[in-house]
């Protein structure tokens, strides 16, 4: 039951990044994106999609590729971005 509990996390995480990641990028090469919408609704979408709209979906999506990941990897990748910090914050 835990494997496929990971598996789905994994699936879905990994989903929800890309589609975050695939949105972000089309609001910002189009400037002509949800123009009528915007207009109707009085404020500017695709800056709200850009800031506001994107960091809840590519949050939770990053949060559930780790929690997919096999402890293994978690634990590899905790000490790695704790030793890049470190050294980042010493020089």
């Amino acid at each position: 039951m835990r494997t496929i509990a990971r598996l789905a996390a994994l699936f879905y995480g990994s989903q929800m990044l890309l589609s975050a990641i695939g949105m972000g990028i089309f609001c910002y090469l189009s400037k002509t994106a949800f123009s009528d919408i915007s207009k109707q609704a009085g404020f500017d979408l695709r800056l709200f999609l850009l800031t506001a709209g994107l960091i809840p979906q590519a949050g939770l999506g990053m949060l559930l590729t780790w929690l997919g990941l096999p402890t293994r990897i978690r634990q590899q990748a905790w000490l790695v971005l704790r030793k890049f910090f470190s050294d980042f914050v010493k020089n």
